[in-house]
């Protein structure tokens, strides 16, 4: 299998720094989207130490095994609450976390909280996670309209993170692909200001680094309101 990716991260319009992290490997077939939050920049070190912590995992592993990204995460949640179990400046950090881990025909998705993954087959965008959100479980149990989500005062409230309890919920899924597919791993930055049908349009841009730089781009023009972080990875043969 060959991959080919590009990946970018924006401050945004109104943050002052940059909290998300991200990092790509098409040798490995290893992609990480982290979206740190905590005062002090604590969210900061939070995205680049479950980065880090993920990566490093996986490039010590001598074997990858199906659950090897899975047991990566967990390790990075744990490293990451007793630094912040541990250090006063550091209390309360987090982060979300979408990694995906190519192992020939195969993909693992794992996530954690509201950044999200797409796959762009046939012109059609499919979203692959779930945000772990309040919102998003109201509106999963119908108290709350889609509509409604969008505007609601508790948007950006998180019920999933690494690093806020010494264990975590890792949700995980196994997914065939295929010669063809793109899958684009985004911070809830892109897509809390770009709609999915815009992301889907500005997603199928043929050059990756185009359609990434013009989602960003994007939602900048939007208003900005937070980091914004995207990977696309295509899948070639």
């Amino acid at each position: 299998m060959k991959l080919v990716s590009f990946g970018k991260t924006n401050v945004g319009m109104k943050r002052s720094h940059n909290e998300d992290a991200f990092y790509r490997n098409d040798t490995i077939g290893l992609y990480i989207v982290a979206d740190g939050m905590g005062g002090h920049k604590a969210g900061e070190i939070a995205s680049n130490m479950a980065v880090d912590s993920i990566k490093n995992y996986i490039l010590n592993q001598k074997r990858i095994a199906e659950n090897s990204l899975f047991d990566a995460i967990y390790v990075a949640n744990n490293l990451i609450f007793k630094s912040a179990s541990t250090n006063v400046q550091y209390n309360g950090m987090g982060t979300t976390i979408v990694s995906m881990m190519f192992n020939n025909n195969d993909v693992m998705l794992c996530h954690v909280g509201d950044s999200r993954a797409y796959m762009l087959a046939g012109g059609k965008l499919l979203r692959l996670t779930e945000d772990h959100t309040y919102v998003n479980e109201q509106y999963r149990t119908g108290l709350i309209t889609q509509k409604q989500m969008e505007t609601h005062s508790m948007r950006n409230v998180l019920t999933r993170s690494l690093g806020f309890s010494e264990q975590v919920k890792v949700e995980s899924q196994k997914l065939s692909t295929h010669p063809g597919d793109r899958y684009i791993l985004c911070s809830d930055g892109l897509s809390h200001m770009v709609a999915d049908d815009v992301i889907a349009e500005l997603g199928g841009i043929p050059d990756a680094v185009h359609a990434v730089s013009t989602m960003i781009d994007v939602a900048n023009t939007n208003g900005g309101d937070d980091n914004i972080t995207a990977i696309i990875i295509d899948v070639m043969e």
